[in-house]
């Protein structure tokens, strides 16, 4: 027995766009967390929170940039995560 398939819409709250900011001399963009490819989402759905947002950033931007993430101040990189949960409409709590 099949079940009839239901039609496939995206849901309101999903935020497509980028979130993009300037760090220094370079512009960073990442994924909307509500809007994932499939792929990236595979990859990170066993893992824990923090786990899957560091595997996330790896998977989405150069190595150029993910140098200059890695050299940023403490207080300025968690703004940036959360400029970016905010961005998506999520809340990750503390990353």
């Amino acid at each position: 027995m099949t079940s009839p398939k239901a039609p496939v819409t995206p849901a309101p709250d999903k935020v497509k766009d980028d979130f993009v900011e300037r760090v220094g001399q370079v512009e960073v963009r990442l994924p909307s967390l509500t809007y994932l490819k499939p792929g990236i989402i595979r990859q990170v759905r066993r893992l824990g929170l923090a786990d899957a947002l560091y595997t996330i950033i790896e998977l989405s931007v150069s190595r150029e940039i993910l140098t200059v993430l890695d050299e940023m101040d403490h207080d300025g990189y968690h703004r940036l995560l959360a400029a970016w949960q905010r961005h998506s409409g999520v809340s990750l709590g503390e990353s």
